[in-house]
């Protein structure tokens, strides 16, 4: 199998975020065999062939224009799904806090999340009235704004989770650790105070795992020709 040359790779970079429909590949191979036919007449004319690369890349134009990123779907199934996804992350994190009931801090995160479960059902319910009506309302989504916007809130995320977990051992080992001292806990409440204090901020993974799933779930609800 032979290795890709720099070109390919170019164009490989240039469509790495766009769907691979066969509109995209027809063009991914379009763009290709231009710059090929580029870097070939510049050879011709007596020049290098990285050169040739470089100023046949530099003619190339963002191609977000030229493709169209918007998937119909059926809206209200899409939304009950979603809405049915983001129920169930919520009703699990919920759970998860019912032991930490014993803190203050622990009894007001579950009784959010409680709240939390209580709307997001009604909104699951009404949902599901409107699509028991019209299943087969029709509607456009971006897919890779989509896929950008669960990306970026993974991200997001991850920071707030690692700068909340190492401000709270900082905070409980940092004198230890600076002083050279043994690290520890004592007793079975003290461990639970801190695992308390690390769990609560970790239970917000509910807000990338469900916009995770939103992403997912558009191409499930694609409208297909055969349809």
């Amino acid at each position: 199998m032979r290795s890709k040359n720099d070109l390919e790779l170019f164009v490989d970079r240039l469509f790495a975020n766009h769907r691979k429909t066969k509109a995209v590949i027809d063009l991914r191979n379009e763009v290709l065999s231009n710059l090929e036919a580029k870097v070939t007449d510049y050879m011709q004319n007596g020049m290098e062939y990285q050169q040739a690369v470089c100023i046949a890349i530099e003619d190339i134009e963002a191609i977000d224009n030229l493709i169209d990123d918007h998937l119909t779907i059926y809206m209200n199934r899409y939304r009950y799904d979603v809405a049915q996804s983001t129920l169930l992350y919520t009703l699990l994190a919920w759970i998860f806090t019912i032991p930490l009931r014993l803190m203050p801090v622990g009894m007001l995160a579950n009784n959010v999340l409680i709240l939390l479960v209580v709307a997001v059902g009604i909104i699951f319910f009404l949902i599901s009235r409107i699509v028991k009506e019209d299943s087969n309302r029709t509607g456009t989504m971006n897919v890779v704004k989509a896929k950008k916007l669960s990306g970026i809130t993974w991200i997001v995320w991850g920071i707030y989770a690692s700068v909340i977990t190492a401000f709270t051992l900082l905070t409980r080992f940092g004198s230890d650790l600076w002083f050279g001292r043994t690290i520890e806990i004592n007793g079975p409440y003290a461990l639970y105070v801190i695992v308390l204090e690390l769990a609560i901020p970790l239970v917000t993974v509910i807000i990338p795992m469900a916009a995770y799933k939103a992403d997912r779930l558009i191409k499930k609800h694609e409208v297909t020709e055969h349809e």
